[in-house]
């Protein structure tokens, strides 16, 4: 896989903040996940949300709860 792109975030807005959580993402599934527009544009609107204060439920750790 290429590596990813030089990109230099600056100020504290929402959306540059949830910009760096994306890029901290993505820099550690780059060798996991494929990085298509879909999973990027999915996950950058789940950063936006969660900077901006929402809880995000992916009901992962409620079906591990019940197989346990």
């Amino acid at each position: 896989m290429a590596d990813l792109p030089k990109i230099d975030i600056e100020g504290s807005s929402e959306p540059a903040i949830a910009l760096a959580l994306l890029r901290i993402i993505m820099d550690a599934s780059k060798d996991k996940e494929t990085h298509d527009r879909d999973w990027i544009l999915s996950t950058y609107a789940d950063c936006l949300a969660v900077v901006g204060g929402a809880e995000i439920d992916y009901g992962e750790e409620e079906e591990k709860a019940e197989e346990a």
